[in-house]
């Protein structure tokens, strides 16, 4: 051990070095607190910014929402019009009603209820009871009305729910209504929905009639999240809307800006230490060199020669010592023998440093071709770097390392330095990212099969493959929608084969379900293909003619009935032949574009033709 000299014996050198030391922890400090002190103020600023972003987009989420409930609202208050006619009708059946809940609506009065619409099942005696207050109140007016649900039905799951109230009055008495459940989240659309908001709808004077759970606030603190009136009905909603993309952003922004200040800081520590360690040495050499001063004066030339070879060995150490962190091969360049490594090569190889010391380049490789293309490319270059090869381990575990060369002179030796980089785990993470890849491919391939067919099955009528009546009408009453805004013509027919009973009696109902897919036939092959044909029931069936005049309609449902009617098919043996009646309309430049409304005009038409003499078209202009 070397005895520590006094301060005032120490070499100018090593004070200098303490000094310098001291100095640079300092001014390292200073650097980490500035930075991470811009990291928080950065935070706090893209903070506000995005504060602010969120506040714009609640506003405008609040905008697009409730516009959304108002036309939603306005469009179910028109097809309850048709429920105050206790008439049936085709218009009436194909009224969507959505979005009452299961489509259910009843007619309830001071004395019973009746249920007009949807799954059988009885109105809960709350809920006729607050319909019967209602109409005796003196605040009831014709127009549509929606009210929270009875306290008795506050059930977990219902805090969505609103009643629906529409009175049917007559004259200044409105001795009964229209009532049926709506939930607020199918008031809005879809897309407005993707970042789970929450929200709520309340009355006029801040008390909350339904929402999706996710808020806590009542009329008292409905000063601290955003609302929006209501035109159709007089109530607020409210919502307190976080975006998942900004929220998203932020935390992408501040995992970055705390990344790099992380990354910079360990860099920083890592540079003071290796510094430190350079000092420290310095420092240590200093004092020995002193030392080692005040020893020669009183030594012989031989302690002088040992002292050379001491600083020879000090410096060979020092060469692998600067490497430590990877696996380091000094190896002659001619023999390709090991000279000499490190612990962290031997660690990586499965060998001691003196096993380690009795190989040859080539025989570390798994594939010795490997190693020749890279000698060949030092040789070509002058520096390998960063190629991957697969080494042998002794221990026989798959080894795969990141390899750099470069020449270099070694104990006067003309030698190549050989350092290895471990990234067999990488290699094996990236195999098994690759495998869940494939893994996730192949159910997702699997997932859009089974959603494909699950599709077809609700939306295709089983016997003629046909649109059924309700995917017909959700598809036409988009499709109008569509054409309202684009100021373009629809067309729509409603067909029902002729006599089509007299085939079912005679011939039996298998003779029927031919004759079914006999017309569906007839039908796939001979409209356009932007038109839509549908089954509604029975031997009923409707067509979606997009962008069709009501003369071109008219004319290929002519051709249609023509085709049809020149047609002979067979049955169990038994030849049979097809007519039918149609009934057309078309909208005029937007205008008539109600579904129903139209369906009701179609109908008209249809009985005109039965009326005609059957097998024949009519159209009526709306």
């Amino acid at each position: 051990m070397t005895p520590t000299l006094p301060p005032e014996q120490q070499a100018p050198e090593a004070q200098r070095a303490r000094r310098l030391l001291r100095l640079s922890w300092v001014l390292a400090l200073l650097v980490l607190a500035v930075m991470w002190g811009g990291v928080i103020e950065g935070l706090r600023q893209r903070q506000s910014l995005l504060s602010a972003q969120q506040q714009t987009q609640q506003a405008e989420w609040l905008r697009l929402s409730s516009t959304a409930m108002d036309d939603r609202l306005r469009n179910l208050y028109k097809e309850l019009q048709l429920f105050a006619n206790d008439q049936p009708s085709l218009a009436r059946d194909a009224t969507w009603l959505f979005p009452l809940q299961g489509g259910s609506l009843w007619l309830v009065d001071a004395r019973q209820q009746q249920q007009l619409r949807g799954q059988p099942q009885q109105l809960e005696e709350a809920a006729v009871q607050q319909v019967r207050q209602w109409l005796q109140s003196p605040a009831v007016h014709p127009a549509l009305t929606l009210l929270p649900l009875p306290v008795i039905d506050k059930r977990p799951g219902h805090s969505e729910l609103l009643q629906m109230v529409l009175p049917l009055c007559e004259q200044a008495h409105c001795p009964r209504a229209l009532t049926g459940f709506l939930r607020v989240g199918e008031l809005l659309d879809p897309e407005q929905l993707v970042d789970h908001p929450a929200y709520a709808v309340l009355d006029i004077n801040g008390s909350v009639l339904a929402s999706n759970g996710n808020m806590g606030f009542n009329g008292h603190n409905l000063t601290q999240v955003a609302t929006a009136y209501l035109d159709e009905v007089p109530l607020l909603l409210a919502a307190n809307y976080r975006s998942s993309q900004i929220i998203r952003s932020f935390n992408l922004f501040a995992l970055s800006l705390l990344g790099v200040a992380l990354v910079l800081s360990s860099l920083l520590l890592l540079l003071m230490w290796r510094i430190s360690q350079i000092l420290l040495h310095v420092e240590r050499s200093s004092s020995q060199f002193n030392h080692a001063q005040q020893l020669l004066a009183l030594t012989n030339s031989s302690l002088r020669e040992k002292m050379h070879t001491l600083i020879d060995e000090q410096h060979d150490q020092q060469t692998l010592i600067e490497t430590v962190q990877v696996g380091v091969l000094i190896v002659d360049a001619g023999e390709l023998s090991i000279l000499t490594s490190n612990d962290a090569a031997a660690r990586m190889l499965g060998m001691s440093r003196q096993m380690l010391q009795r190989q040859t380049l080539p025989a570390l490789f798994h594939n010795p071709q490997r190693c020749e293309e890279l000698l060949a490319v030092l040789q070509e270059q002058q520096i390998v770097t960063d190629r991957e090869a697969q080494l042998n381990n002794h221990n026989h575990k798959v080894c795969w390392s990141m390899t750099s060369m470069r020449y270099l002179q070694f104990r006067e030796r003309h030698a190549i330095a050989v350092s290895l980089i471990d990234i067999t785990e990488r290699i094996a993470h990236a195999q098994r990212l690759q495998d869940e890849k494939q893994a996730t491919e192949r159910a997702l391939a699997q997932l859009q099969a089974t959603q494909h067919e699950l599709y077809q099955r609700a939306t295709l009528d089983d016997l003629t493959g046909l649109a059924n009546r309700r995917h017909f009408l959700s598809f036409a009453g988009k499709a109008l929608e569509r054409a309202r805004l684009a100021d373009d013509t629809v067309a729509v027919a409603v067909i029902d084969l002729d006599h089509f009973k007299n085939i079912n009696d005679r011939y039996g109902h298998a003779a029927g379900d031919a004759a079914l897919q006999h017309f569906a036939g007839n039908l796939r092959t001979a409209l356009p293909d932007s038109a839509m044909a549908g089954r509604m029931g029975g031997e009923e069936f409707a067509l979606l003619l997009p962008d069709t005049s009501l003369g071109e309609a008219h004319a290929i449902v002519d051709a249609l009935r023509n085709g049809i009617a020149a047609q002979c098919f067979h049955a169990d043996g038994q030849p049979l032949q097809l007519t039918f009646s149609a009934g057309v309309v078309a909208s005029r430049n937007g205008h008539a574009h109600d579904l129903s409304e139209l369906l009701k005009l179609a109908d008209k038409a249809l009985y005109r033709a039965k009326a005609n003499g059957r097998n024949c078209v009519e159209s009526i202009t709306p």
